[in-house]
C-alpha cells in the first residue's frame, strides 16, 4: 500500500472510537516498519488530517508522510497552519522533515531533521532539528541548531523526563534592536531609550525535582544606547552580564555580575570610561512583583572607586531606582574628577583641573535622585591648567541632605594654600551647614589674600544653581596692598591699600547687589564705590552698575603710575551712573578736577601738557608752542586748576573741562610765569578713539624739550 484511496476519510471525519484505532494502526505500522522492507507490504504511510484541536491551539491542513522503503526511513510533516499560545502565535507553511529516523523500541525519534515555517515572533523559522523519545524511561530530548534569529544564529538543547526538564541555549551576533523587538512581550524597555550593537548569549534553565534554576550570560563589544534627552549615552561599550536565579515562593533569588572593559557611558554629569577604569559589579538579591531588591552590592572600578550597599529597582513600564544606599571607599583623584565633576564644570573656569587626593563616604538615593551625601576629602590638590585657580592640601567633611528641613551634621572645608585669578592666600577654614540647594556659614571665616584678608561674617545661599538663586554676604576687607592686587590683575602698579566693609551683599533674581560701600585707600587718597549692582554675573553677558568717587588723590603718584607725564597736586573724581556691559564701559558721567582748597604745590611737566592736549584735541598746536620760543626752556609749569569731564552715551564721549574758553574749554588753567593754558576743542569724541589716544599717551616715552 503506497497511498490512501482517493476518497479515504480524514482523521477528523471519523468517529472518535475509529480515530483511536487509526492512531493504534499507525503506531503498529511504525513498529513493523522497523524491520526489513522486503518482509512487509507496507513501505509508505501518508496521513492527512483536516484539523486537530487541542488545549491552547490547533493544527490545520496536516499531512504526515512516512517512507520506509529507503535505506534510511524518511518522514515529512507539512501543515498549512499551527496556532499556538503567545508568544509563539500563528505559524504558516510549516514543514518538518527527518532524513534519519530512529524507530527501535524503546527509542523513537529523528537523528537529523529540518524545520521551516513562517510567522511567529521571528517572522520566519528555519533550523536543523533532532529529537528522541524513550518509552521505557518516559524521557525525551530535543535539539536545534543553525536557527536564524535577530540577525544572528542560535542553537539549543532540551531534555524532559519524570524528574523535570533542562534547557540549554546559545546565540551569537544577535542584533540588539531586533532582540528588543523579539522580547517585547516579556520585557518592556522605555520607548525613550534607543539601542544598537550586537550581543552574544548563552544560558541554562532546569527543574530537576526542585525549584527552577536559571543562569545566563550576555556579552557585547559594541553596545550603544541613548535616551531621548541625550542625558544617558553609551558608546562602544564592552560588557559581560551574568545572572544566576533560583525560583522561590515569591519570585527568584538572584546573583548577578557585570563587567565593563571598554567604551564610555554618560549619565547626566557622570562619565565612566571603562577602558581607563574597568568596572566589576556583583549583586545578590530577589526578584518579586516587578521589583528587584539587592541586599548586597559590591562595586569596584579600577583606580577610581570601591563601593558596597543595597538598592531597590522598581520595574514595569518605566524602571526606576526606588531606593539605594552606597558606602564609598577609596575614591581616587584624578579619576574621580574626570568621572564625576568635569562635565558639570566644563563651562566654567574649573573645567580643566589637575587633581590628586582621595575621598570616602556614603550616598542615599530615592526615586532616581540623591537624598543624602556624607563625604570626606583627604589631601586634595586642584590646579587649573591655565593657572587661574589652585588649592592645596584640601581636607573636608561634607554632610548634605536634599530636604531643606532635614537635620544634618555640620560640614567644613579647609586648605593650606589657594589662589584664584592672580590672588593668592594662605590657610583657611569654612564651617557650614548644607541642605537642599543652599548652605550657610556657622562661624565667621578669615580668607587670607596677599598681606591682608577678607573676613566673612555671614554667607548664606538658597536655591543655588536655580534661576531663583539667592545669596547673602557680609564681610570686612582687612587692608591689602594695592601693588600686589595690581600685579595680580595686570594693572599699572597702584599704591595704597584696599580696605573697607561690605555690610550687605545679596543675590536675588540673577542680580548681585552691594548695600554698603567699597572703600580703597589708593594714591594717598580714598576711592569709594557705591550702589554696586551686577546683573547676570554667572551668564555670558554680565552688566555692572555703580557710582564711584575719589578724593584727594596724590597726582604725583597717579601720573608716575600711568606714565602720562608728571603732575603734582591733589585730584578729586566723580564717576556717576557707571555701566559696564561684559566688563566694557557703555555709559557714565565722569568728572576729574583739582581738589577744592588744595594748598599743595601744583606743577605739570611738558609731557603731561602734551598728553592732556592730545585728549582735548589741541595736541599739535601745544606741541609746536612747547618746541618754540621761551617755553622750550622750561620742563615744568605752574597751574591753578586742572579738570576734564566725559559723558559717555551711545559710544560717544561728550567732552568738557573746568569752564568754557571761547569755542573750547579749559583743561588746565595756568598760573604765574611762564604761563600756559590747555584748551580743548573736541566736543564729541568716539569712545574707542579716546581710549586709543589715552593708551598711546601712556605708552609714549617721548618728552618734549
Amino acid at each position: 500500500m503506497t497511498s490512501p484511496p482517493r476518497h479515504a476519510p480524514t482523521l477528523r471525519a471519523l468517529p472518535r472510537a475509529k480515530r483511536r484505532h487509526v492512531w493504534l494502526a499507525t503506531a503498529a505500522a511504525l513498529l513493523f516498519g522497523s524491520g526489513s522492507s522486503t518482509s512487509f507490504a507496507i513501505t509508505r504511510i501518508v496521513l492527512e488530517v483536516g484539523e486537530i484541536r487541542m488545549p491552547g491551539g490547533q493544527v490545520s491542513g496536516l499531512t504526515a508522510t512516512l517512507d520506509l522503503a529507503a535505506r534510511r526511513p524518511f518522514a515529512r510533516v507539512v501543515a498549512k497552519s499551527i496556532e499556538l499560545p503567545a508568544p509563539v502565535g500563528a505559524l504558516r507553511k510549516v514543514e518538518v522533515t527527518c532524513t534519519d529516523l530512529m524507530i527501535r523500541e524503546p527509542r523513537f525519534g529523528c537523528r537529523h531533521g529540518h524545520v521551516n515555517a513562517r510567522g511567529g515572533p521571528t517572522k520566519t523559522l528555519s533550523m536543523n532539528a533532532a529529537g528522541a523519545y524513550n518509552t521505557a524511561r518516559s524521557s525525551a530530548t530535543a535539539h536545534g541548531s543553525d536557527f536564524a534569529v535577530a540577525g544572528g544564529v542560535a542553537q539549543f538543547g532540551a531534555t524532559f523526563d519524570s524528574r523535570g526538564w533542562t534547557l540549554k541555549a546559545t546565540a551569537n551576533a544577535l542584533d540588539i534592536r531586533q532582540v528588543r523587538e523579539l522580547v517585547s512581550p516579556w520585557l518592556k524597555v522605555p520607548e525613550g531609550l534607543t539601542f544598537d550593537g550586537h550581543v552574544d548569549a548563552r544560558g541554562n534553565a532546569a527543574t530537576r525535582g526542585g525549584p527552577m534554576h536559571v543562569n545566563a550570560e550576555l556579552t557585547t563589544a559594541d553596545l550603544n544606547f541613548t535616551n531621548r534627552e541625550g542625558t544617558v549615552v553609551a558608546e562602544k561599550v564592552a560588557t559581560a552580564l551574568r545572572i544566576d536565579a533560583v525560583q522561590s515562593r515569591t519570585g527568584f533569588d538572584i546573583e548577578a555580575g557585570l563587567d565593563g572593559s571598554a567604551g564610555q557611558a554618560l549619565a547626566g554629569p557622570v562619565l565612566l570610561d571603562f577602558g581607563v577604569n574597568p568596572l566589576n559589579l556583583e549583586a545578590r538579591g530577589t526578584l518579586a512583583r516587578e521589583a528587584l531588591n539587592f541586599d548586597d552590592i559590591t562595586l569596584v572600578q579600577k583606580n577610581l572607586a570601591e563601593a558596597r550597599g543595597q538598592a531597590r529597582v522598581a520595574l514595569g513600564d518605566s524602571p526606576s531606582l526606588a531606593s539605594a544606599h552606597l558606602e564609598l571607599a577609596n575614591v581616587q583623584f584624578p579619576a574621580a574628577y574626570t568621572s564625576f565633576m568635569q562635565i558639570g564644570l566644563a563651562a566654567s573656569d574649573f573645567g580643566q583641573l589637575k587633581t590628586t587626593g582621595s575621598a570616602r563616604g556614603s550616598v542615599d538615593v530615592a526615586n532616581n535622585a540623591p537624598t543624602r551625601l556624607d563625604l570626606q576629602l583627604a589631601d586634595l590638590v586642584m590646579e587649573d591648567a591655565k593657572g587661574k585657580f589652585a588649592m592645596a592640601d584640601v581636607n573636608a567633611e561634607l554632610h548634605w541632605a536634599a530636604d531643606a528641613t532635614a537635620s544634618v551634621m555640620p560640614s567644613f572645608i579647609s586648605w593650606n594654600r589657594a589662589s584664584a585669578y592672580g590672588l593668592s592666600g594662605g590657610a583657611a577654614r569654612l564651617d557650614f551647614i548644607a541642605r537642599g540647594l543652599g548652605f550657610e556659614l556657622t562661624a565667621p571665616a578669615r580668607l587670607p589674600v596677599f598681606d591682608g584678608a577678607v573676613r566673612v561674617n555671614r554667607l548664606a545661599t538658597r536655591h543655588l544653581g536655580a534661576a531663583d538663586a539667592e545669596l547673602e554676604f557680609d564681610a570686612r576687607i582687612e587692608p591689602i596692598n594695592m601693588k600686589l592686587i595690581s600685579r595680580a590683575f595686570g594693572w599699572p602698579e597702584l599704591s595704597g591699600q584696599l580696605a573697607g566693609t561690605i555690610p550687605g551683599l545679596t543675590y536675588r533674581k540673577r542680580v548681585l547687589s552691594v548695600d554698603g560701600d567699597l572703600v580703597a585707600s589708593v594714591f594717598d587718597g580714598t576711592i569709594v564705590g557705591r550702589g554696586f549692582r551686577l546683573q547676570d554675573p554667572l551668564g555670558p553677558w554680565p552688566r555692572l552698575f555703580a557710582d564711584v568717587t575719589a578724593r584727594r588723590l596724590d597726582l604725583s603718584l597717579v601720573t608716575n603710575t600711568f606714565s602720562i607725564g608728571s603732575i603734582t597736586g591733589r585730584l578729586d573724581a566723580d564717576v556717576n551712573h557707571l555701566e559696564l556691559f561684559n566688563w566694557s564701559p557703555v555709559a557714565f558721567d565722569a568728572r576729574l578736577y583739582s581738589t577744592p582748597g588744595d594748598k599743595s604745590k601744583k606743577l605739570i611737566s611738558q609731557k603731561a601738557v602734551t598728553s592732556i592736549s592730545n585728549v582735548g584735541g589741541g595736541g599739535g598746536s601745544v606741541t609746536a608752542a612747547l618746541q618754540s620760543g621761551v617755553l622750550k626752556f622750561f620742563d615744568q609749569f605752574r597751574y591753578d586748576r586742572i579738570g576734564i569731564a566725559c559723558k559717555l552715551e551711545n559710544d560717544v564721549c561728550l567732552m568738557s573741562g573746568i569752564e568754557p574758553a571761547g569755542i573750547g574749554y579749559y583743561l588746565v588753567k595756568g598760573r604765574g610765569l611762564p604761563h600756559i593754558d590747555i584748551i580743548g576743542n573736541q566736543g564729541r569724541v568716539a569712545w574707542p578713539q579716546l581710549v586709543a589716544q589715552i593708551v598711546t599717551g601712556m605708552k609714549s616715552n617721548v618728552v618734549v624739550k
